[in-house]
C-alpha cells in the first residue's frame, strides 16, 4: 500500500510540475497582453505580490482564480492549464475598423534588408507615421531621409495593406496580419514590404519589422537577421508567407526589449 501511495504521489508531482511550466507561460502572456503585472493583477483580483508568485512558480492560484481567469479571457481550463499557448489566442478580435485606428502609435521604426546588390548585410531603418487613416514611409541613413512614400491603408478580414507613392521612387507596399489585440496600443511585428530596389529599380519583396520603439541594429543584428530572412528545407517552393509563428517570435522579441529598457 505505500508503496502504491509512493506512486501516486510521484504522479502527482510529475502533473503538478508539468501543469506549473504550462500555466506560467500562458501567465506570462497575460501579461503581456495588459501590459505589465500590476494591470493583470488587478483585472483578476489578487495583489501584484501575490501574481510575482504565480510567475515565479512559487505558488500555484486557488480553483477559483483559474477559473475566474478562464472565464474572463474566453479559454477553458485544459487549454489553460495544458497547452501553451500564443499571445493571440486571448486576444479578442477587432470587427469595428474605426476602434482598429484607435490601436496604432503615430510613430513606428522598421526594419528591414538593405536591397542594394553591394550591401546584402546591411539592415535598414526606416520610420511609419500613421495618422487616422493617412501614412508615410521613411527610408533612413544616419537620421537622414532618403526616400519618402506617402499614401493610405485599407483593412480587409486578414489583412491591412499599406498603398504607398512617391512621385520619385515610385510604389510602395506593406501588406501585415490585422491586428487581433485588444490591448490600448499596436507594439509592433512582422509584415511583407515590396517597393523599387536601391541598386536598379527592380522590384523587391522581403520581410519587414515593425516597432513601436528604435531597435539598436549592430546590438540586435544576428536576430534581426533571423526575423528578417526567408528560410526553407527545398531549393526551390511555390509562395512565400509570413505565419502567425513569425509574426508571435517578432512580437515577443519587441515586447522584451521594451521591457528592458523601463
Amino acid at each position: 500500500m505505500k508503496n502504491g501511495n509512493l506512486e501516486i504521489k510521484i504522479l502527482k508531482n510529475k502533473i503538478y510540475d508539468e501543469t506549473s511550466i504550462v500555466f506560467i507561460h500562458n501567465l506570462k502572456k497575460l501579461i503581456q497582453l495588459e501590459g505589465t503585472q500590476k494591470k493583470l493583477a488587478s483585472k483578476i483580483g489578487v495583489s501584484e505580490d501575490l501574481l510575482s508568485k504565480y510567475k515565479s512558480g512559487d505558488t500555484f492560484p486557488s480553483i477559483e482564480t483559474i477559473l475566474y481567469i478562464c472565464k474572463l479571457y474566453h479559454i477553458t481550463v485544459d487549454e489553460f492549464l495544458t497547452t501553451p499557448l500564443n499571445s493571440s489566442y486571448f486576444e479578442e478580435p477587432i470587427e469595428n475598423s474605426n476602434a482598429l485606428h484607435e490601436i496604432f502609435k503615430l510613430n513606428y521604426f522598421c526594419y528591414f534588408f538593405v536591397t542594394n546588390s553591394g550591401k546584402k548585410t546591411g539592415i535598414h531603418e526606416a520610420k511609419l507615421s500613421i495618422n487616422k487613416n493617412n501614412c508615410t514611409f521613411e527610408i533612413c541613413i544616419k537620421d537622414k531621409v532618403i526616400k519618402e512614400f506617402k499614401g493610405k491603408y485599407k483593412i480587409s478580414d486578414n489583412l491591412i495593406f499599406f498603398n504607398l507613392y512617391s512621385k520619385e521612387n515610385g510604389y510602395a507596399y506593406i501588406t501585415m496580419v490585422k491586428p487581433s489585440l485588444n490591448k490600448s496600443k499596436y507594439i509592433g511585428g512582422l509584415a511583407m514590404l515590396s517597393l523599387p530596389s536601391d541598386a536598379n529599380s527592380k522590384p523587391c519583396c522581403q520581410k519587414i519589422i515593425i516597432s513601436s520603439f528604435q531597435i539598436d541594429r549592430a546590438f540586435n543584428y544576428d536576430i534581426l537577421n533571423d526575423f528578417l530572412n526567408f528560410n526553407c528545407e527545398k531549393s526551390n517552393f511555390g509562395n512565400i508567407k509570413i505565419s502567425r509563428y513569425e509574426d508571435e517570435n517578432v512580437y515577443n522579441f519587441i515586447t522584451n526589449l521594451s521591457e528592458q529598457t523601463i
